[in-house]
């Protein structure tokens, strides 16, 4: 039976929240959204400005929302938590939405757009236990009607004092046996029309696309990795019996985002030894190719992130088995984005060696990380003796990074700014109302020339995990990883 609706982030898995961390205007400010656990549900919006501000305000959209929306709801200060403010808000539709966060202060005004996908994923059972017991409540209710029944037949029209005769008491029991069978007819229409409708809805979940990933080699270049959307619902898009959004989401156009029209990551199945950073090209938007790096062999979960017009970003993922890297002379990547890196890094080591000499070092990897609480995803770089470099932008940013549980079962991939596509910031904030300008500065979450790095983000649940960073430096994308053991909630929040 369905309990409720469980709320996936389509463009990560199993990491839902939202974060930005970047500009509102004259402020700069920290947006961290709770998914809801249904559609329509409450969202709890959390905001924290770099100064003190006289107001702070917040609403949900659509991504084609053409009428206002409800006023804005006024966050409020947290008691326990200094300089943050909260509210709750509806969300009431699943896929592509908007959350818009305003200040007021002795600065002026500012506001930002944060995107949020939420969309129904799977079904809730309920709890066996609670089944047992509102089947035995049921069963009390049915014997009382029925009882109500009886006695109504044989005993509500004697006089007081009366006692019924025979003939009464059998007209009372087959008037108890008909309101049974009415009982039943009733019961089991409703189980049927409730079975028809548990199995659309199970059918009409949102589901990523289904891919298929696999290897070929060409000969003298070495291997290239094949993925394919087989999903029909995005293969047969342009047949109208096809055009029916699932999971209340429509599949659009893909489009670029952070240049590239696919950010594809293969990482060894174990989520430490082997990680590619890779922007396949397509003709078709169905089959995507891309050169491998020497990866050595074995199997390996491959991650996928696109964008769709409306702003809805998904997450694809599938696993390849990777034969012994090729003979060719030179490795002949796809695209001079691409990056890769090998090795099993230090189990508890908080600066990793990138391969120009330069260190990078995690500032907060000597606290304990607790799943729902901010994870101090801060990182420094320590150019080699006589090295004055700077970090240079990649994809539009000071620095990618890349989460990755060791089953697989949690994967997100970051940005300065945050969770979030910039791209689909820039789409939503165009009919939000906002200022145009206020769209994200590639170079916003940190001042260009910075040697640090900050990613907003929470563990979403406990288990081992492996952080790979990734920054530019001469010109040259490196690649750092740390590991990192998440402990059990520990009730504070994420924050």
């Amino acid at each position: 039976m369905l309990a409720s609706i469980a709320i996936l982030c389509s463009a990560h898995i199993n990491s839902p929240d939202a974060w930005f961390d970047g500009p509102a205007g004259p402020y700069h400010v920290l947006v961290h959204v709770k998914t809801p656990a249904v559609v329509p549900g409450i969202a709890v919006i959390s905001i924290k400005p770099d100064q003190k501000v006289d107001t702070v305000t917040a609403f949900v959209n659509k991504f084609d929302a053409v009428a206002g929306g409800p006023p804005p709801d006024v966050a409020k200060p947290v008691a326990n938590e200094p300089g943050w403010y909260r509210t709750q808000l509806w969300v009431m539709d699943p896929g592509s939405n908007s959350v818009t966060v305003s200040l007021r202060g002795a600065k002026g005004e500012g506001s930002v757009v944060v995107p949020l996908v939420a969309v129904a994923g799977r079904r809730l059972t309920f709890d066996k236990t609670l089944t047992v017991v509102l089947g035995a409540a049921a069963m009390v209710l049915v014997a009382g009607m029925l009882t109500l029944v009886g006695a109504a037949v044989r005993e509500s029209v004697l006089p007081p004092g009366e006692e019924p005769d025979d003939k009464r008491r059998r007209r009372a029991r087959f008037a108890m046996m008909r309101g049974a069978v009415v009982i039943v007819v009733v019961v089991a229409g409703l189980g049927t029309w409730w079975r028809a409708e548990d199995a659309l809805f199970a059918q009409n979940l949102f589901k990523p696309f289904a891919v298929t990933a696999r290897t070929e080699l060409v000969e003298r270049v070495g291997n290239r990795l094949v993925l394919t959307i087989t999903d029909s619902v995005w293969t047969q898009r342009h047949v109208e019996r096809r055009t029916r959004p699932r999971g209340g989401s429509e599949f659009t156009t893909l489009v670029d985002d952070h240049q590239k029209l696919m950010h594809l990551f293969v990482i060894a199945e174990n989520g430490q030894g082997t990680f590619a950073h890779l922007h396949p090209t397509t003709t078709d938007s169905v089959s995507f190719t891309s050169m491998l790096p020497p990866l050595p062999a074995g199997r390996y979960r491959v991650f996928a992130d696109v964008l769709h017009s409306t702003g809805l970003t998904q997450t694809l993922s599938t696993t390849v088995t990777i034969e012994a890297p090729s003979a060719a002379s030179e490795v002949r990547l796809s695209d001079v984005d691409d990056a890769w890196i090998a090795g099993v890094p230090s189990a508890s080591g908080a600066t990793a060696k990138l391969a120009d000499g330069a260190s990078l070092t995690w500032l907060g990897a000597s606290v304990p990380h607790v799943a729902g609480e901010e994870a101090g995803l801060r990182f420094s770089i320590a150019s080699p003796a006589g090295d004055t470099a700077s970090l240079e932008p990649y994809l539009e940013m000071l620095g990618h990074a890349a989460v990755v549980r060791d089953d697989g079962g949690v994967f997100i991939h970051l940005h300065p700014m945050g969770t979030i596509s910039m791209t689909a910031q820039t789409m939503l904030s165009r009919g939000s109302g906002a200022p145009h300008d206020m769209t994200m500065n590639p170079m916003a979450a940190d001042t260009a020339g910075s040697h640090t790095l900050y990613f907003p983000y929470a563990f979403p649940t406990s288990g081992n995990y492996t952080v790979w960073v990734q920054v530019k430096r001469h010109g040259r994308v490196l690649t750092g990883a740390f590991r990192v053991a998440v402990t059990a909630d520990g009730g504070s929040g994420a924050r």
